[in-house]
């Protein structure tokens, strides 16, 4: 069962990437295998910074770049982690032809930048991470739970 705990909703903003990766890095503790986290905002809003730091915390030593042209990447740290970008996807369609729905709902953490192009086969329960840019390093982050 993922460990979601659906008391815990944070508004943030931050001031620059160091402060954005120990959002992400906060946040992080609090997720686990089977853990499904989507990951939205415009290009450049920091989605793959907060997945970077996110896998470091599970002990992720590798580079983790968005995985834009491949899809998905998948990283071993402490667990599997499945790092998907569905920015170039055109339908769900072409998510279910590549496979990445089934890890959706896997043993794994799956970290979705894009995610909201996928919103409507998300598992029944996960997080999303808006993020929204505000000129220059600012940041203004929401970390939601679903379901």
């Amino acid at each position: 069962m993922p460990a979601a705990d659906v008391r815990y909703e944070r508004y943030v903003v931050c001031d620059s990437v160091e402060e954005t990766e120990r959002v992400a890095a906060t946040f992080a503790a609090r997720l686990g295998p089977g853990d499904f986290v989507a990951l939205s905002g415009p290009l450049g809003a920091g989605k793959s910074v907060m997945a970077r730091a996110i896998g470091r915390v599970f002990g992720v030593d590798a580079p983790m770049p968005s995985p834009t042209y491949t899809l998905m990447a998948v990283h071993q740290g402490r667990l599997p982690i499945y790092h998907m970008d569905l920015y170039r996807l055109s339908s769900i369609d072409e998510l279910e032809f590549a496979g990445l729905r089934a890890y959706f709902d896997s043993d794994g953490l799956c970290l979705v930048e894009w995610g909201e192009r996928a919103r409507d086969v998300w598992p029944p329960s996960g997080w999303q991470i808006r993020l929204e840019m505000g000129g220059g390093d600012r940041r203004e982050i929401a970390i939601v739970p679903f379901g």
